[in-house]
């Protein structure tokens, strides 16, 4: 199979070939951005050209970039790309269409397999990675948000060997105890 051409044009990676944009969208990838382009996304363009679907070209110097230079590119504007990466990574390599979420920096949007553009995302992930700070108040929005769009919430765990662990996270009450119940 023929990779498909997308092409550095600012700071996005785009596909103008109208057929390889049908292509990649009925397979879950990408967006149309609000001047009418197909943008990917870093995660998913590192995917595809890992797979070798994708080529990405430097107009400037006719070139075919390759996946370490895409990444060293993207990560002096995400220092948490790798991370997102590997969590992108394992849950497309399990069968499930993919999105960044616009509402939380760190998550992603997951469909059940065979729904994309047919029903909403039943799944939010959001990532935490070994030595990151993370509150309890945080993990509180982000499960609510979840909860008001009807997703259900899974923490996806990066470990310094970027292995991954999924947990799921609901709704708890906790009580205030006094301080006798801690003895």
């Amino acid at each position: 199979m023929q990779p498909v051409n997308a092409v550095y044009v600012g700071q996005r990676i785009t596909v103008p070939t109208q057929n390889e944009v049908d292509s990649l969208y009925q397979d879950g990838y990408g967006h149309r951005h609000e001047n009418r382009d197909f943008i990917l996304s870093p995660s998913e363009a590192l995917y595809l050209v890992e797979k070798e679907r994708l080529a990405i070209i430097d107009e400037d110097e006719k070139r075919i970039f390759s996946f370490q230079e895409i990444l060293n590119r993207e990560l002096e504007k995400d220092a948490l790309l790798w991370t997102k990466y590997i969590i992108y990574r394992d849950i497309r390599g399990r069968g499930f269409a993919v999105k960044s979420s616009t509402e939380q920096e760190t998550s992603f949007l997951v469909y059940e397999r065979g729904t994309y553009t047919k029903k909403p995302p039943c799944y939010e992930i959001h990532t935490v990675y070994e030595g990151m700070n993370e509150t309890i108040g945080h993990l509180e929005q982000v499960l609510k948000s979840s909860m008001r769009s009807n997703r259900i919430l899974k923490l996806a765990v990066v470990d310094r060997r970027g292995e991954v662990v999924y947990y799921g996270l609901e709704k708890a009450e906790l009580e205030k105890l006094g301080s006798d119940a801690l003895k």
